[in-house]
């Protein structure tokens, strides 16, 4: 066992060293002005109640949506003489575990945005150090899913449209890299065709917090 232990112990310090290396190589050979980031975290997703009853339709019962995790990346343009201003493009997926609904049946939902985006340092006018806001424009897909296991039945719902997120957070640099922890607040239009209702509007949102890594 204390072999295996000390095995498993050595791996992960390798592993943890060749993405030191890694990332340090990729900030070496990155245009000055081009940033990145992932991130992850989490937020309880809030569906309309008329959303609700439309689900309810399409799916044949109803569910609370439970928190879902959030997986982000990003890259920003930002030469100095923006003075702490980004432009790009980000993309954001979430995902919540089942949750029971009517009958004892379980419902999953995923959704993913992709988006324009600014992030903008106010106070410090420095990318990647200090306060900053960050608005997402963007266009995903929003799907959820009724399963019933004692049944082996399956029911899927997929909507496609709009997204607006806003944060507001505060970079801690790390060398020329940083790690952020932002707000997270974001509100989705989405449009879908339901049996016996036809094609309907489907709103939900999201209020959560992610951590960032930014290189």
């Amino acid at each position: 066992m204390k072999k295996v232990v000390i095995t498993f112990a050595m791996s992960i310090t390798c592993l943890i060293s060749q993405f030191v290396v890694a990332q340090n190589t990729a900030t070496q050979i990155r245009p000055k002005n081009i940033y990145g980031e992932f991130g992850f975290g989490a937020g309880q997703t809030t569906i309309a109640n008329e959303t609700k009853s439309h689900l309810k339709v399409a799916l044949g019962g109803s569910f609370e949506p439970v928190v879902a995790g959030n997986l982000t990346t990003a890259f920003y343009y930002a030469p100095s003489t923006w003075k702490g201003l980004g432009l790009g493009t980000r993309l954001m997926w979430s995902g919540g575990p089942g949750a029971v609904g009517d009958n004892g049946d379980d419902y999953f939902f995923n959704y993913y945005n992709f988006s324009v985006s600014a992030k903008y340092y106010a106070l410090s006018q420095t990318f990647n150090k200090g306060l900053y806001m960050r608005l997402s424009l963007g266009t995903g897909q929003l799907t959820t899913k009724r399963a019933n296991d004692a049944s082996n039945s399956f029911v899927h719902q997929f909507a496609i449209g709009n997204t607006i997120s806003g944060n507001i957070g505060y970079s801690f640099p790390i060398g020329k890299n940083a790690i952020s922890l932002e707000g997270h607040v974001e509100t989705s239009t989405r449009s879908g065709t339901i049996n016996g209702l036809g094609d309907k509007t489907l709103r939900s949102g999201q209020i959560g917090a992610n951590i960032i890594y930014s290189f």
